[in-house]
């Protein structure tokens, strides 16, 4: 059978091409990704982001019966949306359909700044500002303050996955600052997990991202050393020995 080492159960909004296609790519041997999609959430209005949550219920029961060693929300906004008690309400609901332990997006994200000391983060979204504003909000509630946020401001969720990953290096580049010891780049539906090893050794600093973020919970969860390498130095972590945390990538010279 496949998923010998794990299976992940992987929800993610109907209009997502980005996130299913890069978990498969980094999944390692052993490893298999079976998903359901969410219904709803182009337009990512509050309306349809609070509706995502009933629709995420419906996709858990499907995918329960693969029967993950893990659940994946994969939803950046659809699970910070209505702040921190929300998503461990989503957390707890899908944990209960599927009998797995569940990541979702936001958690990973206030887990992998909070556990690697970050308290002071810049952040790049394709957002809208209500739905950036939530953002921060839900940061905060973690204790964790946004610096400098910059935005493609793009409603149209679908859209997203057209901004190219070159455009997510220079975004980043543009905005980062010195008062902030990391960046934090938002959505499931960016294709940013490629360039976070530039961005760490250009920078000199932490670069994570949504898909990247949530992978490292899952890697977790199903306590497999995946081997990532090349996608920054959250996941190259995970192969690091005990005790010795992940470093960027230098700069060179």
């Amino acid at each position: 059978m496949y998923g010998w080492r794990g299976r992940i159960g992987l929800l993610v909004p109907s209009i997502n091409t980005t996130m299913e296609t890069e978990f498969w790519g980094i999944a390692p041997h052993g490893v298999s990704v079976h998903s359901a999609r969410i219904a709803g959430g182009r337009k990512g209005t509050p309306e349809e982001l609070r509706n995502m949550e009933k629709e995420a219920r419906l996709a858990a029961e499907r995918v329960a019966r693969v029967e993950p060693d893990v659940v994946v929300y994969g939803c950046t906004s659809g699970s910070f949306f209505e702040g921190p008690t929300w998503n461990r309400m989503i957390t707890e609901e899908l944990t209960k359909i599927t009998g797995a332990p569940t990541v979702t997006t936001a958690g990973s994200m206030a887990e992998c700044l909070l556990r690697n000391g970050h308290r002071r983060v810049d952040v790049v979204t394709p957002y809208v500002e209500l739905t950036n504003e939530r953002l921060r909000q839900f940061l905060r509630g973690h204790e964790i303050e946004v610096g400098t946020l910059a935005t493609f401001d793009m409603l149209d969720m679908f859209d997203h996955a057209k901004i190219r990953p070159e455009e997510i290096y220079r975004r980043v580049k543009e905005t980062t600052s010195p008062e902030s010891s990391a960046v934090f780049v938002a959505c499931t539906q960016l294709r940013a997990m490629e360039v976070l090893d530039a961005l760490e050794r250009d920078l000199g600093k932490p670069v994570y991202s949504a898909i990247q973020a949530t992978a490292w919970m899952t890697y977790e969860a199903l306590q497999i050393d995946p081997q990532i390498l090349h996608c920054g130095s959250l996941l190259r972590g995970l192969s690091e020995p005990a005790g010795a945390p992940a470093q960027p990538l230098r700069k060179q010279g």
